[in-house]
This record gives structure tokens, sequence and C-alpha cells, in this order.
């Protein structure tokens, strides 16, 4: 019998996820729980593994396809066992002479409908479907070491290229290494015989076009979602960080003592915790289809990572029952795991609200896109000296902007700006976050 690979649910926002590299090829055999292949999905890399022992029989989503949620990945052939535990049979009935046949002429036998006796393949039934011109030719396969194909991977170069010269037709190294010599000249020559050609058209314009896969896709995706669906607003604040920076000069030593780096960003995710419940509707979500709002009972902030891979946004769950340290704990962890590309998608799933920290690269107010589902973003800006007017008299103060961007089919203005008046609060008087 065969068995269906298909895509399963990995990521709660997104219905399709990008295939980033195959273990396997048609013709492997394998055995249950192997990896047959790695898909990227909102962001992070996931593994798809063998529901059960056989060979691959069909590969369906090539490498760079994209798949969604259901869709077919692959097809294993599973053997099957007769009952009286006789001989392992296959689910169709074939000799291995009829088999011989059938990829004489080209068919695949097991799309063939058999009419010999017990549910038999008969070479009759090969004949007929030969001449039908039905069935398509089966997929060939190729022998070759596990380190070869490894080694072809890594040079980007397919077996179905290659010329074996190994014995019984198997792919040798030297055989890949051959394949490339040949690439490497042909690039070569082609090179020369096109440079008149480039030349001629040193004086236009020119243009470099790179396909949207991965993560940028994903982030394309989120961004136009949001901007389509939200009526977003954002309002401006600065909240006195003075007392914040002395506040965490004074406990830096504490927190490397403990193995924490402490940042201004944790002080942020402590407060907007806080902020989230007292009002608990800028923790909510809109739920369209039902027409109905979503109120979360917990609190799970994310924040936005920058990487070479692009933003990510891993999700500290339960803030408001952590404490400062644990959440800088967290953030240092987390932040790691995104720029080193091995965080998982759990870790960037579930949350109710996000923090965006532009102030890292220099940046001030900005208006951030809320992460959909959510009804609102936090962001925040470099701390910076500032003059400000404090009982008539001008004194230098430090300075955090805080931008916060939010639904406004679920929140109103004035919710909004009292809810962001308290964030300034608890960041203007950190020792207040410390007894929550």
């Amino acid at each position: 019998m065969v068995v269906e690979v298909t895509l399963p649910k990995l990521s709660d926002s997104h219905d399709e996820s990008f295939i980033t590299f195959w273990h396997v090829s048609e013709g492997d055999a394998v055995e249950k729980g192997a990896t047959l292949v790695e898909v990227q999905t909102e962001k992070a890399v996931s593994e798809i593994h063998a529901p059960e022992s056989g060979t691959v029989k069909e590969i369906k989503k090539k490498r760079g396809d994209t798949a969604k949620v259901g869709e077919v990945l692959a097809v294993i052939a599973v053997e099957t066992f007769a009952p009286d535990g006789g001989d392992p049979q296959t689910e169709i009935k074939i000799t291995p002479r009829v088999k011989k046949l059938a990829k004489e002429l080209g068919v695949d036998w097991s799309t063939v409908t058999p009419t010999g006796a017990n549910g038999k393949i008969t070479e009759e039934d090969i004949r007929r479907a030969a001449s039908a011109g039905k069935q398509r030719t089966p997929q060939k396969t190729f022998v070759a070491a596990p380190s070869v194909r490894k080694f072809a991977r890594e040079q980007n170069v397919s077996l179905e290229e290659i010329t074996p010269s190994g014995k019984n037709g198997r792919i040798l190294k030297s055989d890949i290494e051959a394949a490339l010599s040949v690439r490497q000249q042909k690039a070569t020559d082609e090179a020369a015989a096109s440079v008149e050609i480039v030349k001629k058209q040193e004086s236009r314009e020119k243009v470099r076009r790179v396909p949207l896969t991965g993560i940028r896709k994903a982030i394309a995706q989120a961004m136009v979602r949001s901007m389509r669906t939200i009526p977003q607003v954002t309002h401006f604040g600065e909240a006195d960080a003075t007392r914040l920076f002395q506040h965490r000069r004074r406990i830096k030593p504490l927190a490397e003592q403990q193995g924490v780096k402490l940042t201004y960003l944790a002080y942020v995710v402590k407060a907007l915790a806080a902020v989230l419940k007292k009002y608990p509707m800028l923790n909510a979500s809109l739920d369209e289809e039902r027409e109905e709002i979503v109120i979360h009972e917990f609190i799970h902030i994310g924040f936005a990572v920058d990487t070479d891979r692009g933003l990510l946004v891993p999700v500290i769950r339960d803030a408001d029952q952590k404490s400062l340290f644990q959440i800088a704990k967290e953030i240092e962890e987390l932040t790691a795991k995104a720029r080193a590309g091995t965080i998982q998608a759990v870790e960037m799933s579930g949350g109710t609200c996000t923090v965006s920290n532009i102030g890292s690269a220099n940046g001030s107010w900005f208006t951030p896109i809320i992460h959909y589902p959510q009804s609102c973003l936090l962001g925040i800006g470099k701390v910076e000296k500032k003059p400000v007017v404090v009982d008539d008299s001008i004194e230098i103060a430090s300075v955090m902007p805080l931008s916060l961007t939010y639904d406004h089919r679920l929140i109103d203005g004035m919710m909004a700006q009292h809810a962001l008046n308290e964030c300034q609060t608890y960041l203007s008087e950190p020792d207040w976050l410390l007894v929550m």
C-alpha cells in the first residue's frame, strides 16, 4: 500500500510552508520516524518525519516550492504482510517477470488494474496499459552512498545530471566532481561568449530579480494581511527614563552575578505586561468570522529580533508572572536562538502583544505594524538625554520615545492614550515594577 505524507498545521497564523531541503530522494528506503524534509513556516524551520517504513515512491513538492496545510509532500510505498505470517507482499501482486516487462515498456505497474487470479497483474495487463499510453514512465532511481548524495546537494548538483561509473550503475564522488568540472568549463565558455553582448548593454539600466521566498515572503504576507484587515492608529509619547537609567545602572552588577544581561527591553516588557493586565482589550484579538472579541486570560509578549534572515518575533510566555531578571534571561536566550537559526516555531507562536525596539538602531518614533491578529504593538526608541521642563525650569533628562499602534475596531483613542500614559509611568518609576 502507499502512505501519503501531508503538511501538518505547524503555525497558528500561517497555513502554508516553504520546502527548504529534502533529506531523501525518490527510490530511497526510509525507516519510520526518519527525517524526510525540512519546511519553513512563520520564520522557523521544522522537520517532517516518515509515518511508516517503506520506499519513497514519489516526491510531490520540490525544494523551493510552497505547500499548504494538508497538501501531499511525498508518497511512501509501504510493505504489508500476509495475515498468516507468510512472506511480505505488496498490496498489488506482481511477479518479477511481469515487473521487469513493465519497466521495459515504461509502465508504472502500481497504477495498473489487475485482471489475473487473486488480484495478480498479468503480462497482458501491462501490455494493455502500455498500448493505451495511460501510464507514466516510472521515476528514475539513482544508486549512490549517503555521503555522495550529501556532496551532490552541497554542490547543488542533481543526480539526474550524472553519468555513473561505479559498479551496477552506482554514482561515485568522482562522477560528481567530473560533472562540476564540465559545468565550470561550460560557464567559462558562456562567459567568454557573452563579453561582447555585455559591453553593448553597459549603458542600459540594470535590474536583478530575486525570488520572494522563505522568511521574506512570510513577512510580506503578514504585513499585507495586517494592513488590509486592521484599521491601525499610532499614538506617540515619551517616558522620562532618568530613574530607569539609574535603576538599571544600580542593579546591573547584581544581574551579571546571576548571569543575566539586563537591557531596557526587559523593563519595557515588564511594564507592558502590567498595562495589558489593567487594559485587557489591548491583550485581545477580533475573530472576524464569528464576530467575537477574544480576550486572552494569559499575557504572552513577543519582541522583534533583527537577524540576517529577516525579522523574527520570539514570545515570552506568561510575562506578567515573571520577574525582571527572568524576562531579561529569556530575552537573551531567545535572541541568541533567533540569530543562530535554531529557534522553533512554537517559541514564536501564541503571542498576544508585541514590542518592537527600533532604539537598537538609533531610531526614535515610528509607526509599527500590528502583528496580526493581535490588537496592539508597542514601539520603543533610543534612550537619549534631552532638555525637559520640570516645575518651570529646564533640566536634562533621559527620555525614551514610545509609539503605540492599536486596532481601532477594538480600542478607542482614549483607552489607548490612558494605556500609553500608564506605560510611561511604569518606566518613569521602575521601582514599581519590582513589586508586580
